[in-house]
């Protein structure tokens, strides 16, 4: 069996029989969840579906079996989920296939594998097993997709909230939030709610309510960056955590992806001083109100091409290794190192 991409996968359960058996390859939770409500609904035609999780750091593939094997005592049908799925050792993950030899017809299973390391050399080793096992189970790739497919996702999220959204908007949020379907439907969600009534999305109220408050944090934390004031760049960083007390890895990225716009920006601007017309041109390009303009002019003339261009690489290998500490790390640990990060970045910028 190939891989299939999400919306593939969606399409082709709409005409095909029902898996016994499915990995979701990728951790977004958004997609997870589409997933996993599409097979719930097909396995119970409609109706309750009961829902048993598992964890493979906390339990074994014999485990799985046994309770795959047991009618559900509260729902006709059972979906099992095993999330972490990759924590287990290939022979316990061969294990756990032993279900495709003989499926109970009530129970389905789906599997859960986090992302990939960013590293491709990691990421190859990391998919070498799902490849194999590939032949034998379907697996859902949530992982690398695509920009028209993340747009239409972003339609479709829309429409979900009974709400349209402008192709700028929509080109906007995934510049200020990254191509993370999650990500994207939580500020989507907040939109929606902050907006009533209203029906459609536009750039403004993207600016507005997914930056908002946040963007004069980030022009404040950059602007401490760019004066090496090490003291105050930690403070707002520290203000801006408070604010988010989840802080997940993707709270982490997501202030990386708006660093690093930020910067992009200033690149665009610093080619652009001594002719308004280009520096125009740039703001318009990069959608930025006029009372932002002047900021970022100032800031763009503090730097050299060399310093913005040398930032690029620090944020690259920071994202790596925010993506790299994910895998097979606890929350606490992964929060933690996600943390240790961000600030050495910060000490770095700042010449510390």
């Amino acid at each position: 069996m190939p891989w299939h991409k999400y919306q593939d996968f969606l399409d082709q359960q709409r005409v095909a029989k029902l898996p016994a058996m499915v990995c979701l390859f990728g951790s977004d939770l958004y997609l997870r969840k589409m997933i996993v409500a599409a097979l719930e609904e097909k396995l119970g035609g409609g109706k309750k579906v009961e829902r048993e999780n598992f964890y493979a750091s906390e339990s074994s593939p014999e485990q799985m079996l046994t309770a795959a094997s047991t009618y559900s005592m509260f729902a006709k049908e059972k979906a099992i989920i095993v999330h972490q799925f990759q924590a287990w050792t290939a022979k316990q993950r061969s294990t756990a296939l032993e279900f495709l030899e003989k499926p109970n017809p009530q129970t389905m299973i789906v599997l859960v594998a986090d992302d990939p390391p960013g590293d491709y050399w990691r990421k190859k080793e990391y998919a070498k097993w799902f490849d194999g096992a590939s032949g034998r189970l379907e697996i859902i790739d949530l992982t690398d997709l695509k920009e028209s497919e993340v747009k239409d996702l972003i339609d479709r999220m829309a429409r979900e909230l009974n709400k349209r959204i402008s192709s700028e908007a929509a080109g906007l949020l995934v510049e200020l939030v990254g191509a993370r379907p999650e990500l994207i439907f939580r500020e989507l969600e907040k939109i929606s709610l902050a907006m009533g009534e209203g029906k459609a999305i536009g750039e403004e109220l993207v600016h507005e309510l997914v930056v908002g408050s946040r963007l004069q944090s980030i022009f404040d934390f950059t602007n401490a960056l760019g004066r090496k004031d090490l003291g105050r760049a930690l403070k707002i960083y520290h203000q801006m955590q408070e604010q988010n007390p989840s802080q997940e890895i993707f709270w982490y990225v997501q202030v990386l992806n708006m660093i690093k716009r930020h910067y992009r920006i200033l690149i665009e601007a610093q080619a652009g001083l001594g002719s308004e017309r280009a520096l125009k041109s740039v703001m318009e390009r990069n959608r930025i109100f006029p009372s932002f303009r002047k900021d970022y002019v100032s800031q763009a003339e503090k730097f050299s091409r060399g310093q913005l261009l040398e930032y690029f690489d620090k944020f690259h290998a920071t994202e790596l290794e925010l993506w790299r500490s994910r895998i097979d790390a606890e929350i606490i640990q992964t929060v933690t190192e996600s943390n240790v990060l961000m600030e050495k970045l910060i000490f770095d910028l700042c010449g510390a």
